[in-house]
């Protein structure tokens, strides 16, 4: 990992940069050892909370192997600071194709993001579950 000092902001567009390629390991490098991730408004079926990097990086990579068929292009998460320079949001756009070659824009999440000591101690996805749900269900159709 390197040694340079990041701002919670640029740890956080570090982070969303590199989401399409669907790294899980290169996305729990920028995590705390001890970090969590939540998903509030959860998919039937699935976790509300993960602890842990390993723990986290074997749910990511488990999700994203089962959107083979959604072809990320690119995501653009516009961040928000807040009051408290450790805690910003993000609003969360990913253009992706959808199976059967659909393109399409769409805003997929808004998190709270804590950074502690220059990485990521919690990371709260607002997703939108059903939209998310609905592509999962079109990928393994496709």
């Amino acid at each position: 990992m390197s040694t340079t000092v990041r701002t919670p902001r640029e740890l956080v567009e570090q982070l969303f940069a590199a989401l399409p390629a669907r790294d899980a390991d290169a996305f729990v490098a920028l995590l705390a050892p001890d970090a969590v991730f939540e998903m509030p408004f959860v998919i039937p079926g699935q976790p509300v909370r993960l602890e842990g990097r390993e723990q986290i990086r074997e749910y990511l990579a488990s999700r994203w192997s089962g959107q083979s068929g959604v072809v990320v292009h690119d995501i653009d998460a516009t961040v928000h600071e807040t009051l408290d320079p450790q805690v910003l949001i993000t609003e969360v756009d990913v253009e992706l194709t959808r199976p059967g070659g659909e393109r399409a824009r769409i805003r997929t999440s808004v998190n709270v993001i804590h950074v502690q000591d220059g990485l990521v101690s919690l990371f709260r996805d607002y997703m939108d579950t059903a939209r998310v749900l609905g592509l999962a269900q079109l990928a393994q159709q496709g």
